[in-house]
This record gives C-alpha cells, structure tokens and sequence, in this order.
C-alpha cells in the first residue's frame, strides 16, 4: 500500500540536514585571528617538545617541562628572555631547535608554509587568503603572495650578509666554530631575539668595548625592527616625498626614538662606574646607541642592567613597550601606534578637527585602534605587573618586576635576572605575556572575543570628561 500526502510530495528532506550541517561547521570554523593564534600555539608546543628531548640537552637529561615551554615561547615569539645557559645547557640539536624556532617565528609560521604550498602549486581560497591578510596586517588580497616573496628575499639577504661578518668577525677567536657563532647571532639580531651564544647569561657585557660586534648586532637589529614594508619602500622609490606615509612614520619615530634613547643613556650612565662610566667617550656613544637600539625589541645587552640607575631603567620600560613597528621581527605596541596617539593627543590641544600628518589626514577608525591597543596593552603590562609582584613575594623591587614585564610584553627579553628566581606561576605569566606580545594586542583578543554589529542606533548624549 502507497500513502501519500501532498503536504509532504516534492518536499526534499535533506535540505534541513544540510542546513543544519551548515550551522554546525559555521560554529566550529576558525576566525582568522585564531587561526593566526593556535599556529604560534602549535610551533610553541612542538619546540617545547623537542626541546624537552635528552638530546637537546648538554648533559644528556630532559628539560624540566616549564623551562622547555618558557624557552620554546621566548624563541618563537623572538623574545630572548631564558631560563637556561644557551652555550652551556644547551647542546648543539638543542641550539638548532631554538634557533629555527627563532627564525620562524621572526617571519611567522603562517608567512613560511603559505610560500611553500604556494610554490607547490596550491591556490588558496578566499577564506585562506583572509587569514594571510590578518597576519600580515593588509587590508586587501592585492600582492599578499610578492610581500611574502620579498619578506623571505630581504630576510636571506641581510641575514646572510651579516652572518658572513660576524663569521670573518669571529673567527680568530672560534676557528671553524666561527660559522656557527655568525649565522646564530646574524638570525637572532635580524629577528630581535636576543639570544646568544656567549653563555653565563652575559650577553655582550664582556664585549662591549668591541664596536665592529656591537654595529655587526646593531645594524641587522634596526633592519629587522623597521619592517619588510618600508625596506621595500626605501630601496625602490626614489627621495622622500616618494615615501608612503606608513614608511615617513616609521623612519621619523624611529630616529626620534634612537637618537634620543642614545643621550638620555649616555647622559644617565656616563658617570656611571658599573655601566659605561669606565669607557672612552667613543665606547660610551657607541654603546648607549647600541642599549637605544637593542632593548626596543631586540634584548641583547652590553652593560649589567642590575647596575643601571632608575632613571635608564624607565627610559628603557619606555622604549621596550613602544616596541618596533608593524609587520616587523619585533613586539610592543608598535611605533606607529605610539605616533597616532601622541598625535592625536595634540590635535586635541590645539583644537584641530583633523588628525594630520606630512600633508596626509588618519582616519578615525584608525586612531580608535591606536587608543585601543595603547589602553589594552598598559592594562595588560599593569594586570601582569601586580600579578608576578605577588608571586615575587617583595623579594625584589617593584620597579624590576615591572621591567621584566614589559620585557616580555615587548618581546625585548632584556632580564634584570629575577626571571630565574621565579616558580612555574610566574613564568607561566611570562609565557602567556610573551605570546600576546608577539602575536598582537588586537589579534590575541578578537581571536577570543565574538564580535557582533548592531543594528541599534542610541541617541547621544553629552558627559563631562577632564
């Protein structure tokens, strides 16, 4: 018998489910930020993994979990704060480990594995090309796979220069140890890591009357902090008025930053016994320079920065939260960010109706993102500053804690040394500081946060601010 019931004839079922399939995959796909987010999770937890191997170790026994995962964190996010010896913890897999971890995680996991399934063939989807956008902080498809391409060109080129000096550089004191020496600390300059291979948490302290090591460091840290942007910028267009904006605002703040980072360090530290007040008057511009230059992003140090006055210590919280500039090697809250603010802050002053710059106006929505990231980014270094003050237990001043903090915010890695000092808590802090730091203020909370447009529109209504 056949029962049929026209209500229900013609009518096809599997629309529903599949509908309903739809929703289902619409709830669990991934938003850009996020996936930008897990692919620096996932690089962490491969490096801590490896890292945790006996064979990553000097003398043959496995890392203490915490201390591989603090270590894996500070390379991938190009940090260079440590809680083991390099030269002497570490074997020579282990360095291997670190130092890919470093240099993927100075051009970005995301940046390496969309050139190699590029050049294999692979054409990438809109919602991929999205993805790639968000991580290289473009707004449009156009020339996403060239940047790439130029990224990984500059990245060779002037790691491979400056290797080759360090290598030539090194090699009277190493021997054929001197190539390994000049390719790890080329890699780590260019992507502000801050690691070295000196050993006994020194870094450069016991090299700083060595001027060709501190520009052979120098130089390749201010490439890789400026941006793959504005080097393209710089070397094919022709004089200054050819600049982009972004690129004039990098170049202008950067000298600003440098220029005066290097006289309030000298200035502070030249009659300074225990930091540069021992030197010759060329020893100490160079490396106050140097200071100016690396505890932006970079965390290589050529003075004890124990011995350092207070007034240093907090030009130097200043500089390391302003951090490098975007689509950069380095962290912070990026240079350019600091300028919107600052501008805007002295348009209100004057009661300008515009925010402009170099014949140019900012739009709103990008002064918004600029005050956003700068109050997020205080809150965050504030927030963590009196949580890891608790775990110190007042062990250490506060104003230590709080630039161990920044250090870490600004992917810097410069460390008064009380890192070491810590328990799992507190590096357990660092580590979560680190990634925020690296992956982004914005990125890391709208990979969390769900946003929504509204369609309400509320009257305004005037308040007193002041």
């Amino acid at each position: 018998m056949e029962i049929r019931d026209r209500g229900l004839e013609g009518l096809d079922v599997s629309r529903p489910l599949r509908k309903a399939g739809f929703k289902a995959q619409q709830k669990f796909r991934l938003k850009p930020t996020q996936t930008i987010l897990l692919s620096f999770v996932l690089m962490i937890g491969i490096g801590t993994l490896l890292l945790m191997l006996p064979i990553s170790s000097a003398k043959g026994e496995s890392l203490p979990f915490m201390d591989a995962l603090f270590v894996s964190t500070s390379a991938s996010c190009v940090t260079g704060l440590t809680v083991v010896d390099v030269k002497n913890d570490l074997s020579f897999f282990g360095k291997c480990v670190l130092l890919l971890l470093i240099q993927v995680g100075g051009l970005g996991i995301m940046t390496l594995g969309t050139m190699v399934v590029h050049a294999m063939g692979y054409r990438f989807r809109l919602k991929e090309s999205l993805i790639l956008q968000e991580s290289l902080s473009q707004s449009g498809r156009e020339g996403l796979f060239e940047l790439i391409r130029r990224m990984i060109r500059y990245t060779l080129m002037v790691e491979g220069f400056f290797a080759l000096l360090l290598t030539i550089h090194f090699f009277p004191e190493f021997g054929v140890e001197a190539i390994g020496y000049g390719i790890f600390h080329a890699i780590s300059a260019f992507c502000n890591a801050g690691f070295d291979m000196f050993g006994n948490y020194d870094s450069l302290c016991g090299r700083q009357d060595d001027l060709f090591l501190l520009a052979g460091i120098g130089l390749p840290i201010v490439l890789g902090g400026i941006g793959f942007t504005v080097m393209y910028d710089v070397t094919h267009s022709k004089g200054w008025r050819k600049y982009t904006l972004h690129t004039k605002i990098v170049l202008a703040v950067n000298s600003v930053l440098l220029v005066g980072g290097t006289l309030l360090i000298f200035g502070v530290e030249s009659g300074n016994g225990n930091t540069l007040g021992g030197m010759s008057l060329g020893q100490q511009l160079a490396n106050a320079a140097f200071m100016s230059i690396s505890c932006r992003t970079a965390g290589f140090n050529s003075f004890d920065l124990a011995a350092a006055t207070q007034v240093t210590k907090m030009v130097m919280i200043i500089l390391m939260f302003i951090g490098a500039s975007p689509l950069s090697t380095g962290g912070g809250i990026k240079c350019t960010t600091f300028f919107v603010v600052l501008r805007s802050v002295w348009a209100v002053f004057r009661g300008e109706s515009q925010v402009s710059v170099f014949g140019r106006a900012i739009g709103l929505r990008l002064r918004d993102q600029a005050f956003a990231t700068f109050t997020v980014g205080t809150l965050w270094v504030v927030t963590m500053g009196i949580l890891l003050a608790i775990i110190d237990g007042e062990e250490n001043e506060l104003g230590k804690v709080i630039f161990e903090t920044v250090s870490a915010f600004g992917t810097v890695g410069m460390g008064i040394g009380i890192t070491l000092l810590w328990d799992d808590w507190g590096k357990g802090l660092l580590v979560l500081t680190m990634l925020l730091g690296r992956v982004g203020i914005m990125t890391f909370l709208l990979s969390l946060i769900q946003q929504r447009q509204s369609i309400v529109k509320y009257p305004k209504e005037e308040i007193m601010l002041g």
